[in-house]
């Protein structure tokens, strides 16, 4: 048996996180908590997310369970919802219903064995910087009209954002005292492609910070929490394979 009550807010920014590279998920709910690993279809973004059981209204649940969702018809379900509210999930046989203020609602389940949960590669890298997320959202969107990837440079006087085309180019700086934490004894450098990012920033609504991680032409670690409950925060970490220049 599964009863949970989680907040709109969180569960909508859940939704929109995992809408960004798949339309299927599959959520592990277990005594800790609740957690969900999605790749999308060309393996080139991962999301992990993992949301601690006091990040709950209410969570009970027996022994441990695996529900398989079709993500545009959760974000259905949660678009009925006022964003100050609760939703109730109750999982009934094949389906799991919902209960949001004078709305009951629901919706069948997927096969989990169709659904095939990913690996978290070992992608490790000393140099990080913890930068703000409006600060690296502006970086992004500067650039969003003009190419299709995006290059990091991180350097111990601070971390720039480039990109370019025949005819425009923009640059983000952020000199290392604009920055929350770093550890970089040298320059590094990576492409990435700005599509997954600019999905990604969007639809993160509750991080002020995120911790950028990354080596040349390697994979980008972007950690972060949702902070809507300060006490049990909702830990998140996005994986990008990096775009290769010619």
């Amino acid at each position: 048996m599964i009863r949970l009550n989680l907040s709109v807010r969180n569960l909508k920014e859940i939704t929109d996180l995992l809408s960004t590279i798949v339309s299927e998920a599959k959520f592990k709910v277990d005594d800790s908590g609740m957690s969900v690993t999605a790749v999308d279809p060309a393996h080139v973004a991962m999301i992990r997310l993992e949301v601690p059981k006091e990040a709950f209204v209410e969570f009970h649940i027996d022994g441990q369970e695996e529900i398989a969702l079709d993500i545009d018809r959760l974000k259905s379900v949660i678009r009925l919802a006022n964003s100050s509210e609760n939703v109730g999930i109750t999982k009934d046989g094949e389906k799991l219903k919902f209960e949001l203020g004078t709305i009951n609602k629901s919706i069948s389940l997927l096969d989990p064995s169709t659904i095939v949960t990913p690996k978290i590669p070992n992608i490790t890298s000393e140099y990080y910087a913890v930068v703000k997320k409006s600060d690296f959202e502006r970086g992004l969107r500067a650039a969003e009209d003009i190419s299709d990837s995006i290059r990091f440079t991180l350097s111990p006087d601070g971390f720039k954002a480039y990109s370019h085309s025949e005819s425009e180019e923009s640059e983000m700086i952020l000199p290392k005292d604009m920055i929350t934490d770093m550890s970089c004894n040298t320059t590094i450098k990576s492409s990435y492609p700005l599509e997954y990012l600019l999905k990604f920033i969007k639809a993160i609504s509750s991080t002020d910070s995120l911790k950028l991680s990354f080596r040349d032409d390697y994979p980008l670690s972007v950690e972060f929490s949702l902070d809507q409950n300060p006490d049990a925060k909702i830990k998140g970490l996005f994986l990008l394979a990096p775009r290769m220049e010619q």
